[in-house]
């Protein structure tokens, strides 16, 4: 990072530039925090130096799965768009680059369909599933979904292979989820989507 990004000032300017409910849903501590985590992710995949724009999905995944739940939030996909956006403007406010309207995303067309679908596969879970898991929990095993399926690339997805790599991952985070509670989450979200 430039000698004269402030992250403290950056998640001052931030938190005013981001949307109302933006504002009422992080603090600027939070707001801090999560920038944090979007830096350790450049410096995990390097991906400041590959030209190819920022794979929002991809950014999203690991900053959920290595969030504080305690502490703050998960973020969704058109959230974590306007803080990048919005700290992309603090970086030209302060002169380290000229910011350009937007940053250069990658697939975005699966964004707007993985953003949508959170919220309501969640709604059409049976309530002893919602009983045990939070929204944000569900969210969690989507994005481990997502993450196992994009490092599989063209290779055929096992389902008991996936539901132990979300288990795992759950459990790294401190939820036990059961390999049962893991196959209605992804038969719900398969059923939303037409899969099935």
């Amino acid at each position: 990072m430039e000698d004269n990004y402030n992250e403290t000032d950056a998640a001052i300017f931030v938190h005013k530039y981001i949307s109302l409910p933006m504002q009422q849903k992080y603090t600027t501590a939070q707001i801090e925090y999560l920038l944090d985590l979007v830096y350790e992710y450049y410096e995990v995949i390097d991906s400041n130096e590959n030209g190819i724009g920022v794979n929002i999905v991809e950014m999203t995944t690991f900053i959920n799965q290595n969030i504080s739940k305690n502490f703050c939030s998960p973020i969704k996909y058109n959230e974590l768009e306007e803080l990048l956006n919005a700290d992309n403007a603090y970086m030209g406010n302060i002169g380290i680059f000229t910011a350009e309207n937007n940053i250069d995303f990658i697939d975005t067309e699966d964004i707007v369909k993985a953003e949508n679908i959170i919220d309501d596969v969640y709604a059409l879970l049976p309530q002893n599933i919602k009983s045990r898991y939070t929204i944000g929990d569900v969210f969690d095993v989507l994005c481990m979904e997502c993450d196992y399926v994009n490092n599989v690339g063209d290779e055929e997805i096992d389902e008991d292979e996936i539901c132990e790599y979300i288990q795992q991952n759950a459990a790294d985070k401190d939820v036990e989820i059961s390999i049962e509670d893991i196959k209605s989450i992804l038969a719900v979200e398969a059923s939303f989507l037409g899969e099935y």
